[in-house]
């Protein structure tokens, strides 16, 4: 939540420019147009905020980012002292006032602003830069605490392990891996250990290069003692069922996708953007962390991965995060990494996937692959699939274990792949890449491979296409 204080000409400038962004509390004595402003959305406390009632009643002890913008030296000076007594934990931006420049001496103001040389927009641009910070502090004190916690348990040192664990979701990708290696820096830059646990398995030879020829060290959840642990971090996933493990309680997340069902006492989810690894490499730039080689390489390569080398669902920090990591990446490993060997079970699955297709209304094309044991065959096949001429969108699926999986790609903008396999089949993902996974349930009795093919492609087709809204007679 971020309070203004003082809305004269300047401080209506400012909302102007952020109350679509936070929840907001305006608090001065004379507002005109208080009724205009809650139908906006904005919380309104018409008062006096040298007077300590008049904040508690508005709750700043709750303001994650306060703004004195009043134009009057000493009642600028007298709510700056209550803020920081009854606010301690926000971020507090203070207006200057010329001819005053010890006004705020002594006091634990974060950012002292003169409008004379800032603009409203340079004040709501500090406003967001105030969140990341808060959200920074916020952070680094979680961690922190966590390792007290683990320091003065009953465990004997040779019981102890590292503070923070940080868990991947099942099937861990680019995006996810890089950015639990920049989590597991921030957290020992804090004097913070931390462990790195996956579940499931590490597919697809782009990734088993980059742990290999990155020398990322990762658990398997079936090694790891969650009680072990006093902090329990996940990324790159914010559903419980795509955790590799149950977990009770969690204390940090951070996410890029826009589907959960989890929560945390730390939490960090921004659908707009692109790869989970831009939000982690924004809080190294924000912490003027130079990363190592290996880990700007991980980081580079997870949001190339995950927004398709920026053709996919892609934001300005992305961009941004991409930029930062340029001057710091290892070329040559970075090459390595997107240009594996291809195992000769990938080469068998794009053949089936080829021979295999059915191709719908044209430009649709689904292909069963049968029984594998690397699931993320199953994407490359998806992508290999959409660069067939007339073809926009396809469906692999195959069938791993006792469940059958599913991938997807489009290049048609009409189609949400990610909003058609969650109907279908409770799956998930992006706009133009998606995936799902279904028990085999009672398929899994039918013990002739030819009956089972019948089956299981003609359910599975039959679901995709009735979502999509394409009947029978169309196809």
């Amino acid at each position: 939540m971020i309070t203004v204080i003082g809305f004269g000409s300047f401080g209506r400038k400012v909302v102007n420019f952020i109350k679509n962004k936070e929840p907001i509390t305006i608090i001065d004595k004379d507002i005109d147009d208080t009724d205009d402003l809650i139908k906006e959305g904005v919380r309104v406390v018409v008062g006096d905020a040298t007077n300590e009632e008049v904040l508690k009643k508005a709750e700043i002890d709750k303001a994650d980012i306060v703004l004195i913008l009043t134009n009057n030296s000493e009642v600028n000076r007298k709510i700056a002292e209550n803020v920081c007594k009854l606010s301690p934990n926000s971020y507090k931006i203070a207006r200057a006032i010329p001819g005053y420049p010890e006004l705020y001496s002594g006091l634990d103001i974060d950012k002292v602003i003169n409008i004379l040389e800032s603009g409203a927009k340079d004040i709501a641009k500090e406003v967001e830069d105030a969140k990341l910070k808060r959200k920074l502090m916020q952070l680094k004190s979680l961690l922190i605490e966590g390792k007290k916690k683990c320091l003065s348990s009953e465990k004997t040192e040779e019981e102890k392990k590292a503070p923070l664990l940080i868990l991947t979701h099942i099937n861990p990708d680019p995006d996810a891996i890089a950015s639990a290696m920049a989590l597991k820096t921030l957290a020992e830059k804090w004097g913070v250990d931390a462990d790195i646990a996956y579940g499931g398995n590490i597919g697809y030879d782009e990734n088993k290069a980059m742990i290999n020829l990155l020398g990322i060290n990762l658990l398997n959840i079936e090694d790891v003692n969650l009680n072990d642990y006093c902090v329990i971090a996940v990324v790159d996933t914010s559903v419980s069922k795509q955790l590799p493990v149950e977990i009770d309680e969690i204390d940090i997340i951070i996410d890029h996708h826009n589907s959960t069902d989890l929560t945390a006492k730390y939490m960090d989810i921004r659908p707009d953007v692109g790869a989970t690894a831009s939000i982690l490499t924004q809080y190294l730039m924000e912490l003027e962390m130079e990363p190592s080689r290996n880990l700007a390489t991980a980081l580079f390569y997870g949001i190339q991965a995950d927004t398709d080398y920026f053709k996919r669902e892609v934001s300005k920090l992305d961009f941004e995060a991409a930029a930062y990591l340029q001057g710091y990446i290892d070329a040559s490993l970075l090459n390595m990494i997107e240009n594996p060997e291809i195992s000769t079970e990938v080469m068998e699955v794009l053949a089936k996937a080829i021979m295999n297709r059915k191709v719908v209304k044209g430009n649709i094309a689904l292909a069963y692959v049968g029984e594998i044991s690397n699931r993320d065959a199953l994407p490359k096949a998806a992508d290999f699939l959409l660069k067939m001429e007339g073809i926009s969108t396809t469906f692999v699926f195959g069938i791993v274990g006792d469940e059958i999986h599913i991938s997807a790609r489009t290049k048609d903008l009409r189609l949400n792949l990610g909003e058609i396999l969650s109907k279908a089949f409770g799956g998930g993902g992006h706009q133009t890449a998606a995936a799902a996974k279904i028990p085999l349930g009672i398929f899994k009795s039918v013990s002739d491979k030819e009956a089972l093919r019948k089956l299981v492609e003609e359910a599975i087709r039959a679901k995709i296409l009735e979502i999509i809204g394409i009947k029978e007679e169309e196809k």
